[in-house]
Formats: structure tokens, sequence, C-alpha cells
């Protein structure tokens, strides 16, 4: 009784920090390619500090607001903002958080294009922005050279509202010029930074830890990767903040809940597209990640016998649509 009355008060209090996750964390590889047909935005121009406008070629769900263009914040290489505003509020992405410059700094011929591709049909398409061949500003400020350099994409996808960040080649002999005597790099999505007072919301997402499998957790306070992110690999952010309602293959039966060893998910009719599970713990890190074949009926079967004691969330994923439900692993 004791135990079920502590468990009963445990779910009670995660419920709310579960509900209020707005993505999700997996740590993947993959084979990073250059984009195919990039749209330059430099155009050989050597950048210091760019003031592009980047236009993402659809409207793009972030943080509870649309959004269609995109602005280097402050000038700064690798933070990217909703707005050009000097004042205001900001919903900021940082996909690599370091001080960035143009390899060709010095020179009059660039060597680090910035470029962006728009891929698919309407309605399924990704953006792709590229940053390529790009230098370390303090490097060159304290040797006089340029030869550390990094590769990296930022991704959304139109349909889901996904977001990924994409790693490729990089050499970086000297992490404290790198990185500013941090860590390593921050990666971070920010709701809302406060121009006037200078402050950020408790409810940004940074990665921190090991770059191989970071966590992700919730702050206003700044957070940093333990080391360099290696060539391939994937960070993607999923968006768990659709509704449930107008879920086109119904609400799936879920049971046992608690679970032990065997978590049942009935669906009720035919899934006519692919479709994908994912469970994530309280700091909104995914721990499972399947899928669900198209014309499939009946029930799934997903083991949670290596996850730890707690409250999970699960999320299914089909096109557009997420259905989002709770369970307890005993």
């Amino acid at each position: 009784m004791k135990q079920l009355f502590s468990l009963s008060i445990f779910f009670l209090f995660s419920a709310g920090l579960l509900n209020a996750q707005t993505y999700s964390l997996i740590t993947t590889t993959e084979t990073y390619s250059n984009l195919a047909n990039p749209v330059s935005l430099n155009n050989g121009q050597v950048w210091e500090m760019p003031d592009y406008i980047i236009p993402i070629g659809f409207d793009f769900w972030y943080f509870h607001s649309t959004i269609d263009t995109l602005y280097f914040f402050e000038t700064a290489p690798a933070m990217l903002s909703t707005s050009d505003e000097e004042g205001g509020f900001h919903k900021i992405i940082i996909p690599f958080g370091a001080s960035l410059v143009d390899r060709g700094y010095g020179t009059s011929h660039s060597l680090s294009p910035l470029s962006y591709e728009l891929t698919g049909d309407i309605g399924n398409r990704i953006f792709k922005m590229e940053w390529k061949n790009v230098g370390f500003l303090f490097e060159f400020l304290v040797n006089n050279t340029l030869n550390d350099y990094v590769n990296f994409q930022l991704w959304l996808y139109e349909a889901s509202g996904n977001i990924e960040i994409h790693y490729g080649p990089s050499q970086i002999l000297n992490p404290d010029y790198a990185y500013a005597d941090e860590s390593g790099p921050s990666v971070t999505l920010i709701p809302d930074y406060d121009y006037e007072m200078d402050t950020i919301s408790t409810k940004s997402l940074w990665l921190q830890g090991n770059p191989l499998y970071p966590s992700m957790v919730e702050s206003d306070d700044f957070f940093y990767l333990n080391g360099s992110i290696l060539p391939n690999t994937v960070y993607q952010f999923n968006n768990l903040t659709v509704e449930n309602a107008g879920f086109n293959i119904e609400v799936p039966v879920v049971y046992p809940n608690p679970v032990v060893d065997i978590l049942n998910i009935r669906l009720k009719n035919v899934i006519t597209s692919p479709a994908t599970i994912i469970i994530c713990d309280m700091t909104g890190r995914a721990v499972y990640n399947a899928s669900i074949n198209q014309n499939q009926i009946g029930e799934i079967q997903v083991p949670v016998s290596d996850l730890t004691t707690g409250i999970y969330q699960l999320i299914i994923k089909h096109g557009k649509e997420t259905y989002t439900s709770r369970f307890v692993r005993l």
C-alpha cells in the first residue's frame, strides 16, 4: 500500500512535467552529405557577422508559433532567430554554439559557404540550412590560423514539425579556442529571448553531457556538451505538441498500465501510411523508437523490461498527427 501511495504521488508530480514537454530527443547516426542543390546566402563573399535573410519555404511550427523566415541573431553565425528586430522577443535555434568565422577571413574569397535547400513535395517538404567548412574565430585571433573546421546542417520538417541537426566532417585540434574555454559546443532551442531584459525562457532546451548520448535539460541557465560532436551524428528533436484530436488511426488501446515487461498497443484500424512509436522519459529523452509498418493492424508489443522504474510518455507519430499517452513502468 505504501509503495502504491508513493507511486501515485510520483505520478501526479511527474504528469505535469511530461505534459509540458515540447520536444523529445533522439540521438542517431546517418552518413553526412553536402546539400545537392544549395542556394547560396553569401555568394562567395567572406563573412564574419552574417546578416542574411533565410526563407524557410513553408510555415513551420516552433514553440507555439508559426514561422516562415529565419535571421542570424545579432549577426552570430550559428544562432538563428525568428525575428530581425532589435527588441521584443525572439525564438532562437542554436545548432552549434561556438564563435564561428569564414575560413577565408582576411582574404577576398570565401572558403565557408552558407547555403540552404528546400526538398520534397508540398506538405512534406524539408528545409535544410548548411554551414560548410566553417572555422573558429578565436583560433584566428590567438594564432592567426584557421586550421580547425566544422560542417553541420539544420533540417526543419514541414509535416511533423520535427527539427534535426546533422554534423559532418570536422577537425578540432584546439577545443579551448573552438569553444572559448567551455567544455564543448552548445546545442539549444530557445522558446523566448527577451531582448530588453537579456533573459531567456526557463523552458529553453539544452543538450548536455557526452555528445554520443546527451541528455536534454530545460533551464534558463547555460549548458554545453562535454567534447566535440563526432561526424555523422544526428540530433532529432521530435515535436510532441500536436493534439490527439483528429487522429486518423483512432486512439489506440494501451495496456497494461502499470507495466512490467511488455506494453501492448492495440490499433483499432489499418494504418495507411508508416507511423513511429517513441517512448520518452521525464527529461524528454527518447529511450525507445520503432516504426509501425503501413497496413498493419492488431496488437503491437513493445518490450519495456529494460526501462528503469518511473513514468514514461508514449508517442505515436502518424504524418502531421501525434497521439500521446503516459504509462508507469514498475
